[in-house]
């Protein structure tokens, strides 16, 4: 987000114009960030039931990815399912501990074994807590074998350090484009309808959704997760991006009382080591690379910067099959700093799928044989 931008949403800001004609319903105080009142509006994809969880299979590459076909070889709809006995399960341990928490008050012989049985209880919830809200972030097959699969789960283990490649997106002159917005449910719709389709550009790249921030994205790309092409996936899900939101804006038009031309996606990547943060109700990633990644976003609308550790991975990979320009941008409080440009070809052979999802695939294909 640009200074202007930070600068218009400071919380003390008075509302004016078309906003203040809407008070009747749902609109902000005057002592309320415009941006933080849109923030509180807009959905979190993440939240979503995960029966409301679909995924786009847009490319302008064609198939090269086979997530789109998940549910041929993984059961069609049963990941939901177990979802659902999952969320069941959870609940109930959940009374389970609330009647023990009760009934410790009323023991009197053993009340050490009763506290020892209720912290394991409270361990079991914590470890079905962290696999289900890690299940909205990640694509079909993922979410089946972290419902299956435990060796699976440690891949996100909280304090895990890794080597990853992180994406920022900011969706450039936010404020002004809420300020347009002929109504403020016109906006929210605009909005939460852009962070799902954008979270299924990432989850369909082998990417984890990591947060809505309310003008953008982040995400991330682990090496053992995405696999060894996680650069070359990140890159294709930050065009695919700017793509969606073109496509949405331009389908968009009547929810603005002006329609602006030059607003689009600022996208930064970066790549190196980060750590997992798998505790209470997020997963995340926190590290240099993270903090880069978000400064690269700054960049104009439409254009994808990489930070110094991305470009050097794209070149450790893929060297002959990019075209690598430099570009500049100013980073507060840094001043100018050396950005990169990455132009992909036209059209790309297929991406090798991670080695966890080939092997899923191979033990599908024996099961359904047998």
């Amino acid at each position: 987000m640009d200074d202007k931008e930070k600068k218009d949403d400071k919380p003390k800001r008075k509302l004016r114009g078309t906003l203040e004609e809407n008070k009747e319903d749902n609109n902000p105080t005057a002592s309320e960030s415009l941006l933080d009142y849109w923030k509180s509006k807009v959905r979190d994809p993440r939240e979503s039931s995960f029966s409301e969880i679909i995924r786009s299979s847009e490319n302008r590459w064609g198939e090269l990815f086979d997530t789109h076909n998940d549910n041929i070889f993984l059961g069609g709809s049963s990941s939901y399912s177990k979802q659902l006995d999952l969320e069941n399960e959870i609940n109930k341990l959940k009374n389970d501990l609330l009647k023990a928490t009760k009934g410790l008050s009323a023991e009197t012989s053993d009340k050490l074994s009763k506290i020892q049985e209720l912290d394991a209880l409270k361990e079991k919830i914590r470890a079905k807590e962290k696999i289900n809200h890690i299940l909205p972030r990640v694509n079909e097959v993922a979410k089946r074998l972290l419902l299956e699969n435990d060796s699976f789960v440690k891949m996100f283990d909280d304090s895990k350090s890794c080597e990853a490649v992180v994406i920022s997106i900011d969706i450039r002159r936010s404020t002004e484009l809420m300020l347009k917005a002929r109504k403020p449910e016109y906006f929210s719709k605009f909005i939460t309808q852009l962070s799902k389709k954008l979270s299924d550009v990432i989850v369909s790249n082998f990417g984890v959704f990591d947060k809505f921030t309310g003008d953008g994205v982040l995400a991330f790309f682990p090496i053992e997760y995405s696999g060894d092409e996680a650069i070359l996936r990140a890159l294709v899900a930050a065009e695919q991006c700017h793509k969606v939101f073109k496509d949405h804006y331009n389908e968009s038009r009547e929810c603005f009382n002006i329609f602006i031309k030059d607003v689009g996606l600022g996208i930064g990547v970066d790549f190196g080591s980060v750590t997992l943060v798998n505790s209470g109700n997020e997963l995340t990633v926190v590290g240099i690379p993270v903090v880069y990644a978000c400064r690269m976003s700054g960049a104009k609308a439409g254009e994808t910067l990489l930070n110094q550790g991305a470009k050097e991975e794209v070149c450790r990979k893929h060297e002959e099959l990019v075209k690598i320009t430099e570009a500049e941008i100013f980073i507060k409080n840094e001043g100018n700093a050396l950005a990169y440009n990455v132009e992909l070809p036209i059209s790309l052979k297929r991406i090798i799928e991670p080695d966890w999802y080939i092997e899923a695939k191979k033990d599908s294909i024996k099961a359904n044989k047998n």
